[in-house]
């Protein structure tokens, strides 16, 4: 969540009331989140506002998706670019590139 794009700071409030279910598999991890209370729901409709790419020294770039399902915060997919399994001891976050959804960047 470092980049900006817009309603980024309401999808920081739900997940401030969110509860986290991780899951980990071969090639990818889960974090579900499970928003409790009332809370204000994001107002664009897009599934997947901001992508984060961590390329790494040895491996292929490591993928961070953010999905977002009718107006909240459900999940951070994060998994390997080439399926290779995913190493939760060494993700580099050196050299990282965000990609915004056209509909909520700010730089239009």
């Amino acid at each position: 969540m470092d980049v900006e794009f817009q309603g980024r700071d309401i999808l920081l409030q739900q997940l401030s009331k969110a509860k986290i279910i991780y899951k980990r598999e071969y090639a990818f991890i889960s974090i579900k989140f499970k928003v409790e209370g009332e809370i204000e729901p994001y107002p664009y409709h897009v599934r997947v506002p901001v992508e984060m790419r961590a390329f790494q020294q040895s491996s292929a770039p490591i993928l961070f998706l953010l999905h977002i399902v009718d107006g909240m915060i459900d999940e951070l997919e994060i998994l390997t670019a080439d399926s290779t399994q995913i190493d939760t001891d060494h993700i580099g976050l050196e050299r990282v590139e965000y990609e915004i959804n056209q509909e909520v960047n700010i730089k239009k």
